[in-house]
């Protein structure tokens, strides 16, 4: 029972509802702690670590309705919620970001002076170990599912820790008689949530406007080391880094029948496939081969 429990953690949905847990808590401690001890970093941190569990919430979202089959209105699948679900994550960052600014200047103009406690060390301190823990899960099965929702959480954590670090680094120098230096890492933080709301609209823009992902000159030597391909050209691929679909056309001799053509559609498929384990699906166009359709750097190959 106890390994079924544990179990459900090491999968995308998972791990995400165990990082938003994590992440509520800690936004909660650290904003209420923050504004105890008048300490802009850590409020700003505080906040971070809130739109993290806003985040995972959207992610969540996005892996239930990506992994939703195809069915009459949807016949491609739902796969491109996942990136949506990182272009509304990125807004929400973007949002953020302005939020920590604007607090972080109010206080840099003349705030309450920071009080530096012990337990405020020890609060960022299991903050920081919390959010390795996340990292380390997150990496793992990002790496064994090909997630990339769950990917994108991962680096975005790995920018919390930066900005938990910073903001130690804010409260002993404010004990040191620095006190600006609090503000100036409230400043830090928004430039960090700024580069991963950057970093996951960027992403999430590429998978929704079809980027190419695979070399067209790779598909074409695989293709064409295919027994009965004479040429290969038109390759085309869209999609996400776990789930790319793909297109292409080639040329086989016109004596063949339709049946020893399909076979060698088939053949193709299953090469490319081979080499690149993320393709969810290969569309190959069949044509009969003439001289006059050499296509540009296509290969003619013997058999």
């Amino acid at each position: 029972m106890k390994k079924k429990f544990l179990a459900r953690f090491w999968t995308p949905a998972g791990t995400l509802t165990l990082a938003f847990i994590v992440n509520t808590f800690l936004s909660v401690l650290k904003i209420g702690w923050g504004h105890s001890i008048h300490s802009a970093g850590m409020i700003a941190d505080g906040y971070h670590a809130l739109l993290d569990s806003v985040s995972d919430m959207i992610c969540l979202g996005g892996v239930y309705m990506a992994n939703r089959p195809p069915d009459e209105n949807h016949p491609y699948g739902h796969a491109k919620f996942e990136p949506l679900a990182q272009v509304a994550v990125s807004i929400f960052l973007f949002l953020t970001c302005y939020e920590v600014l604007s607090h972080s200047w109010e206080s840099f103009r003349g705030g309450p002076v920071v009080l530096f406690t012990l337990p405020s060390l020890l609060v960022m301190l299991l903050s920081m170990g919390l959010q390795l823990f996340l990292v380390r899960i997150e990496r793992r099965v990002g790496e064994r599912t090909g997630n990339s929702l769950v990917k994108a959480d991962a680096l975005h954590i790995r920018s919390d820790i930066f900005a938990s670090v910073a903001v130690v680094v804010g409260l002993l120098a404010s004990r040191w008689g620095y006190p600006k230096a609090d503000s100036v890492v409230g400043f830090l933080i928004a430039v960090l949530i700024a580069h991963a709301g950057y970093e996951l609209l960027r992403e999430g823009t590429q998978v929704l406007s079809d980027k190419r992902l695979m070399d067209p000159e790779e598909i074409i030597r695989l293709a064409s080391c295919v027994g009965g391909v004479m040429e290969c050209h038109s390759v085309r691929s869209r999609g996400s880094a776990s789930q790319i679909y793909m297109d292409l056309n080639i040329h086989v001799d016109d004596s063949l029948t339709v049946a020893q053509a399909h076979a060698i559609s088939h053949e193709v498929e299953a090469a490319i496939r081979q080499h690149h384990p993320s393709v969810a699906e290969v569309i190959v166009h069949i044509e009969p081969f003439r001289e006059e359709h050499l296509h540009g750097k296509s290969v003619r190959t013997s058999h």
